[in-house]
C-alpha cells in the first residue's frame, strides 16, 4: 500500500530539483456548481508560473475525479510558494479544453483560484496566485458557457 501511494505521488509530480527541494502541505479544496450531467471528469490542476493556465503538462500536480455531485471536496498538496489552481471540466476526457464554434471560447467549465475570470484569454498567474490559503480551505465554483 506504501509503495502505490508513493508511486501515484511521484507520478502526479512534474519532477525537478525546484520541486523536489519544496515544502507541501495539504489543503481541502472544494468545487460547487459542477453540472455532472455532462460527464468526462473534473481536472484539478496545480502550477506554479510556469505554464499557467494552458500547458497542462507543465502542472506540478493534478487531481481527477469524476463528477457525480454538484459540490466535491478533495484534500490536495500545494507548495509553500505562490502558486496557482486550475479545475476544468474536461467533458470529453481529452486533456484539452475543448473550445466552441470561435475555437477561442471555452465550450467547457472551468474555475481560477484567487477569483480569476477569462477575459478575451485566460488569467494571468498573478491574477489566480495564491500563497497559504486562509485555514487551508478554497472553494472554486466551475464557471459553464
Amino acid at each position: 500500500m506504501k509503495l502505490s501511494r508513493i508511486s501515484l505521488l511521484i507520478g502526479s509530480l512534474l519532477i525537478t530539483p525546484e520541486v523536489l527541494s519544496m515544502e507541501w502541505h495539504t489543503i481541502t479544496l472544494t468545487i460547487n456548481q459542477i453540472e455532472p450531467q455532462r460527464g468526462g471528469e473534473i481536472v484539478v490542476y496545480i502550477f506554479l508560473k510556469e505554464g499557467f493556465p494552458i500547458k497542462h503538462g507543465k502542472a506540478l500536480k493534478k487531481y481527477p475525479f469524476d463528477p457525480h455531485h454538484i459540490t466535491h471536496t478533495i484534500e490536495i498538496e500545494v507548495p509553500n510558494v505562490p502558486f496557482a489552481i486550475k479545475a476544468h471540466h474536461d467533458e470529453d476526457r481529452s486533456g484539452t479544453v475543448t473550445k466552441n464554434w470561435t475555437r477561442i471560447i471555452p465550450a467547457e467549465g472551468f474555475s481560477f483560484s484567487s477569483g480569476a475570470k477569462m477575459n478575451v484569454g485566460p488569467p494571468t498567474f498573478k491574477d489566480a496566485m495564491l500563497d497559504k490559503p486562509d485555514n487551508n480551505k478554497i472553494h472554486l465554483p466551475m464557471i459553464y458557457p
